[in-house]
């Protein structure tokens, strides 16, 4: 039997026209009234969530993250604005360190919010239980993939792309093979090397160098150096972040070595320099605009159904865009 007004002023003890103003009405009040009817009605399934579509109303969203310099945060947070033109969401952004966020802002931060998009790359288990423990006054999702999560989580495939990567130097002919790869900590760079060594060994490759660097620009300088020091010539390289590839190429073009000739590189996230590098870095694809549709989407549902959705993790497929710093070695 469906749910009406009158279902839910017999249950929370509000007239009809307090829970009409509310529930129909044309704006948020975020007090603790409208928190114990928002509840109710969706304990019993009231469908009030159209009103407020109908009504023009939209959802307060913030986006948590710790912002760097760097194209990568000016890329993400344009396309999340993006995003938000297109859904019944508007984003706010927060900066915020990781353990500040966790220790003392998660309840002030969620306070007359209708939803948490949490961006921090190093999220661990323990993280995620302080995290989950205010998943029952609002809907939170993570953006970073999280080792056994236990927090709805929507995120780039990055081992995907890690595989697509080892897969495109096998096909342009690349028997030495390289991979500058990130903190191991840090889960989607984890993933990104795990997706790049396991094309090879499935394919009876060996990754003959490789420089664990930290995502900068000075770690791309690092890796080159230690490159030199290697003497491995006419190779293929992957770096999972394009920074690093910057640092990388940026070296190699002041000490002579010509990019594709002596040896291909491919980076990921294909921040908009990688169009303005010498030459131009082939990269993996990551679509901020798709990832924050899918995670305003998201949020919304949550807060339609909410407590009544399963926990899940959501991959956003990724591709490659293949540029000038990659050469077939067969033509």
């Amino acid at each position: 039997m469906k749910c009406t007004l009158k279902d839910l002023a017999l249950e929370t003890g509000f007239s009809v026209s307090t829970l009409s103003r509310f529930l129909c009405g044309k704006r948020r009040y975020y007090n603790q009234k409208e928190k114990l009817i928002f509840d109710t009605a969706n304990k019993f399934n009231y469908p009030y969530i159209q009103n407020f579509y109908n009504n023009g109303i939209k959802l307060k969203i913030s986006l948590i993250t710790t912002i760097r310099k760097g194209e990568f945060f000016s890329a993400l947070l344009s396309d999340f604005h993006i995003a938000a033109k297109n859904s019944n969401c508007d984003i706010e952004v927060i900066d915020i360190e990781k353990n500040d966020f966790l220790n003392n802002k998660i309840e002030p931060l969620a306070k007359n919010k209708d939803g948490l998009c949490i961006l921090f790359p190093d999220l661990n288990k323990e993280d995620c239980n302080i995290i989950e423990s205010y998943t029952n006054k609002i809907p939170i999702l993570s953006l970073s993939p999280i080792i056994d999560a236990s927090v709805n989580t929507i995120t780039f495939d990055n081992y995907k792309g890690g595989y697509l990567a080892a897969k495109h130097l096998k096909e342009l002919g690349y028997d030495n093979i390289g991979i500058i790869s990130g903190d191991d900590t840090v889960f989607e760079a984890f993933q990104r090397k795990n997706g790049f060594m396991d094309y090879l060994r499935s394919n009876n490759m060996k990754c003959q160098w490789e420089f664990k660097g930290d995502y900068s620009l000075e770690s791309g300088n690092k890796a080159f150096i230690d490159f030199q020091s290697s003497k491995v010539s006419n190779i293929g390289i992957f770096g999972v972040n394009d920074y690093m590839c910057f640092g990388f190429m940026k070296l190699a073009l002041l000490s002579g070595i010509n990019i594709p000739e002596k040896l291909s590189i491919i980076g990921f996230d294909n921040t908009p320099f990688c169009n303005n590098t010498i030459p131009e870095l082939s990269s993996i694809s990551t679509n901020f605009i798709e990832l924050g549709e899918r995670a305003l989407s998201s949020l919304e549902k949550s807060f339609i159904n909410y407590n009544k959705t399963e926990l899940f993790t959501n991959l956003v497929p990724v591709e490659l865009i293949d540029r000038s710093s990659t050469r077939d070695l067969k033509n």
